[in-house]
């Protein structure tokens, strides 16, 4: 039917997404498209793609109420719900039976529910990996996806997705409550397990309101624009490879120059009647929710014909710069180095898999000394760019490194830090992937994550212009695991075979070189408090 079926104009039964995943989108109109040909984004929940046979099924009874499976998911299948007592009572019978009464105080009139899109899942296993359980006993498990579906479980996920309405109930910058939030990223076509997505799709929790994104070329660019089945719900864009850090800046720099002019013509007519509102945008007019509220309360029809092009401007944009190691250390660092040395408001985020995992795994310089990987075949040589105290080189720049694996609170406040500071910030985070050949496959990312971080290969740390102090989050790393982290993956474990000769000595420089740079974090702590 997809290869032959024509498109009737007078017929609106198919839409633009219909069109192009049927592979006829050569026969669409320029008018098939939304005003000024902008392209209708959060698609990607419509696919439905059912590519796991085994999927997660929650069990209530053994649900501590972590949320820590929602945290983890890499594709925003599985979530959290709190339902009022009206959404409860509103709610179908299939979906009340799977409701539970919270253990917190603050929460006793509400049920909490999770809900999984037993259709969009990868069959991963993180989840059911990391979940804690009670007793022993895992609130997860694998289950078939016939029967998952055959037993309401896509009709609950579909309920709680479109009918129960986010709630500010548990502060969310924290594990638990930045759960409750809506993600702004879900069911891209990333791999099953990735170390990525569970980054953005957190950062799109705490900041997706007024979050704007620039994407440079890789993984990240993939599976964030397959058209048309795109993951994103927030304004996001994608430029080249080498030019996402400028292309991020540009935004930035447009953004400010536009409040610039709203603040200028507010300013010059407070004595109208939206003059307490301009008044209350001019006190505080970086901070989103109070520039929502102005927005929401201004009479648009008594704005001035000067004001009205740039209305959609009044509400503040949190501008993130988003690229994977290729990008920040290699193709892209000059564009870096140019933004963080402006000292104007731009956030970056590295998603460091020490390879160009996009194409074919070759060697970066986040490529560690001994790995395996294209371009260095029999290992690489020279030691990883150590990105981070080439950032701490600029006084005025907030640097975080991360691992979600490891710590998910630091992780949370790294980018909570880096969203408040008022000048450029770069968090490099740690993401496993599957071109790492871990052991065990990818549903042990995480607790490869967490190796990387407690063995020194990875360490976590915050660096905070406002207050002048480092602090070395991973304080406690015990080297004596580094050999058990290097061989859980392929991408080492093989060098004793390619070059049996120089494998030994490489990984021996490895390590050292990883005791040398976390020396050196040391000394900077001690420094600078």
């Amino acid at each position: 039917e997809g290869e032959t079926l024509l498109i009737n104009e007078d017929k609106d039964d198919l839409d633009v997404f219909e069109i192009m995943n049927r592979r006829m989108g050569d026969s669409l109109k320029v008018s098939a498209f939304m005003p000024n040909g902008i392209f209708p984004s959060d698609q990607a929940k419509r696919e439905k793609r059912e590519i796991s046979d085994s999927v997660p099924h929650w069990l209530k009874e053994n649900c501590i109420t972590c949320n820590q499976c929602s945290l983890v998911c890499p594709h925003g299948v599985i979530r959290p719900f709190l339902l009022s007592k009206d959404e409860y009572e509103k709610a179908p019978l299939y979906v009340k039976e799977q409701c539970i009464k919270p253990i917190e105080p603050n929460l006793k009139d509400y049920w909490y529910c999770i809900g999984i899109s037993v259709k969009d899942c990868t069959g991963c296993g993180l989840c059911v990996k990391n979940c804690p359980g009670k007793l022993g006993n895992k609130a997860l498990t694998f289950k078939d996806l016939k029967d998952e579906v055959k037993d309401k479980k896509q009709k609950i996920a579909d309920y709680l997705f479109n009918n129960i309405s986010n709630k500010n109930l548990v502060n969310k910058n924290t594990v638990k409550g930045s759960q409750f939030c809506q993600p702004k990223f879900a069911f891209s076509g990333a791999c099953a397990g990735c170390g990525e997505t569970p980054y953005i799709k957190l950062l799109t929790q705490l900041f997706g309101d007024n979050m704007i994104i620039s994407n440079a070329t890789g993984c990240s660019s993939i599976y964030g624009a397959s058209a048309p089945s795109t993951p994103y719900s927030i304004p996001w864009a994608s430029s080249l490879f080498e030019d996402n850090a400028e292309y991020g800046y540009g935004m930035l720099i447009a953004n400010n120059t536009i409040r610039k002019r709203i603040a200028k013509i507010m300013s010059e007519h407070l004595d109208t009647k939206n003059g307490p509102l301009y008044k209350k945008w001019l006190d505080n007019p970086d901070d989103y929710q109070n520039t929502l509220e102005v927005y929401e309360q201004l009479d648009k029809d008594l704005l001035p014909d000067c004001l009205k092009p740039y209305k959609d401007y009044i509400v503040s944009r949190n501008i993130w710069t988003i690229g994977g190691d290729g990008w920040a250390y290699d193709i892209g660092y000059g564009g870096i180095d140019h933004v963080l040395a402006s000292g104007d408001n731009v956030n970056i985020l590295v998603l460091n898999s020490e390879v160009y995992s996009n194409t074919g795994g070759q060697a970066s310089k986040a490529t560690n000394i001994g790995a395996i990987a294209a371009f260095a075949s029999s290992g690489k040589k020279v030691a990883k760019k150590d990105l981070a105290s080439m950032a701490m080189a600029y006084p005025h720049v907030y640097v975080a490194q991360t691992s979600l694996g490891a710590n998910p609170m630091q992780t949370i406040k790294c980018f909570t830090e880096a969203a408040n500071y008022k000048g450029p910030s770069i968090i490099i985070a740690y993401t496993p992937c599957i071109s790492h050949g871990i052991e065990g496959g990818m549903e042990n990312s995480l607790l490869s994550s967490k190796l990387a971080t407690e063995c020194g290969y990875f360490p976590t740390f915050r660096y905070n212009p406002e207050t002048k102090k480092f602090i070395l989050d991973s304080k406690n790393v015990n080297f004596d695991k580094y050999e058990e982290y290097l061989n859980m993956q392929t991408s080492y474990k093989m060098l004793k075979t390619i070059n049996p000769l120089k494998a030994c000595e490489l990984l021996k420089d490895n390590k050292e070189d990883a005791m040398e740079r976390y020396k050196h974090y040391q000394k900077l702590e001690q420094d600078n408090n």
